[in-house]
């Protein structure tokens, strides 16, 4: 019973420290919710820089290994932008083309499916909702996969 407990112990240890890679889709915590992130580096054994997937690389940043919380499935929910990202995405959003409410054509795969700017999360960043789809189809995209309807 002893070599079996101390097994399932030795395997949580090992499950909870997971090395993570350059390249590797990851949760982090970011302002207190958890974000799909790319690994882009490794600052130490510890340290990672990522950058948090549909936001622009001004808010990539090193993050000690803490803040990663798992691997990524894809079916995670992405919270909307933190306070910081949404203020700087107000004031983007002056000069920004389209405006929350806007209805719009988005490729996705070589075809343009109708839409509507949910919210301006950056400089010509945008989330939008598929016509038709449910929100968890919800995603952020540039200017270069948006037409006007």
């Amino acid at each position: 019973m002893r070599v079996v407990l101390l097994s399932v112990l030795l395997w949580l240890l090992v499950a909870c420290s997971r090395e993570y890679r350059v390249g590797d889709e990851v949760m982090v915590e970011w302002e207190g919710k958890e974000y799909p992130a790319l690994i882009l580096a490794t600052d130490g054994p510890a340290k990672f820089k990522v950058h948090y997937i549909g936001y622009d690389e001004a808010w990539d940043e090193s993050i000690p290994k803490s803040r990663v919380k798992g691997v990524r499935t894809g079916k995670e929910i992405q919270p909307d932008p933190p306070a910081k990202v949404r203020q700087k995405a107000l004031e983007a959003a002056q000069t920004n083309t389209y405006r929350v409410g806007d209805h719009v054509r988005v490729e996705w795969k070589d075809r343009l499916y109708p839409a509507q700017i949910v919210d301006v999360v950056g400089k010509e960043r945008y989330k939008v909702h598929y016509d038709g789809y449910g929100s968890e189809w919800d995603e952020i995209v540039g200017l270069n996969r948006i037409q006007a309807k």
